[in-house]
């Protein structure tokens, strides 16, 4: 009976009909919650290397990387400067959740308030996928070259933002003040990526090199190989987020409340050089230069719920 009537106080004290208004002037407000991403589309690709097949215009079955075959006789110029583009390659990650925390200025005046926000979020995704590729129609584990296929993960999700935002509250005859907003920012983002390409440990199953070379021995010294890389990526990207929520009056200064978000960026995109390229490091032609990989999204998304506090000074 006594938690009963606790309970019937307590909800007549947050209902009360003389409520006590936030006045005008300046706040800060500090958030603590999650955010949850639906699933990552990526596109992959770049410029891996100077092929173990290669057949560059005029120079058919010419063997371009020259760690593993550079007693092969390659003709003068046939590899160029540059390695070789190829791609792209779509995958898809499951979505995951994380962590938000952020911290805002504003200033209210009368239903509106005007506000710079900061805040971190961290998302962990956590899945692999296979890379396929559309224009060929083709996966690594349509071949017995790859015996354990090719796989690529999304980790982790970093990202730092910055927004400006727009608020208008909904004053009601109680202590709650209900209010929508808008707003727009950057984020600097970071992807912690990573890719992985082995090659079938018995050589008799590879037959990358064909004709006019013809060696079963040239095959054979792919046995076993690994592509790999793994990188933390990041770019910097705009975005615009939709807030709504509820505070409930405390005090004069003080409020707490429960935010919600959906925030949308642009695509992210960057490249990164493999760390072993064949089980040697990433460059491998006549140049400096390294076989390197790219990402590049959709658009980026999340949603939020966080606990919100505002102070008012």
């Amino acid at each position: 009976m006594k938690n009963i009537l606790l309970m019937l106080t307590v909800m007549a004290l947050m209902f009360s009909t003389n409520p006590v208004l936030a006045k005008d002037g300046l706040y800060m407000g500090m958030d603590l919650g999650v955010a949850v991403a639906p699933d990552m589309d990526v596109q992959t690709g770049g410029f891996d290397d100077w092929t173990t097949n290669a057949a560059p215009e005029g120079f058919p079955g010419v063997l371009c990387d020259q760690t593993i075959f550079g007693d092969v006789q390659t003709p003068q110029g046939a590899c160029g400067e540059d390695p070789a583009a190829w791609g792209p390659a779509k995958e898809s990650f499951d979505g995951g959740s994380g962590i938000l925390a952020g911290l805002a200025v504003g200033y209210r005046l009368g239903s509106f308030r005007v506000e710079g926000e900061y805040f971190y979020r961290g998302t962990r995704y956590g899945s692999t996928d296979e890379p396929y590729f559309p224009a060929d129609d083709w996966r690594p584990s349509d071949s017995p070259e790859y015996n354990d296929g090719a796989e690529d993960a999304v980790e982790n999700l970093m990202s730092h933002n910055v927004f400006a935002n727009l608020y208008y509250d909904y004053h009601t005859d109680s202590k709650f003040t209900p209010y929508a907003g808008f707003g727009i920012g950057f984020a600097q983002v970071s992807v912690q990526y990573r890719t992985r390409w082995h090659r079938n440990p018995n050589g008799d199953e590879i037959n990358t090199i064909q004709l006019p070379h013809g060696d079963p021995a040239l095959n054979q010294r792919l046995a076993g190989l690994l592509t790999n890389g793994e990188a933390t990526m990041s770019d910097t990207l705009f975005g615009y987020q939709a807030l709504a929520g509820v505070d409930y009056q405390v005090s004069e200064p003080l409020t707490i409340g429960l935010k919600f978000r959906y925030a949308m960026f642009g695509e992210f995109e960057d490249d990164s050089a493999y760390t072993r390229l064949r089980s040697h490091a990433s460059v491998a032609g006549n140049s400096l230069k390294p076989a390197t990989y790219y990402i590049r999204t959709d658009d980026i998304q999340f949603w939020g719920v966080s606990l919100n506090m505002k102070y008012q000074f």
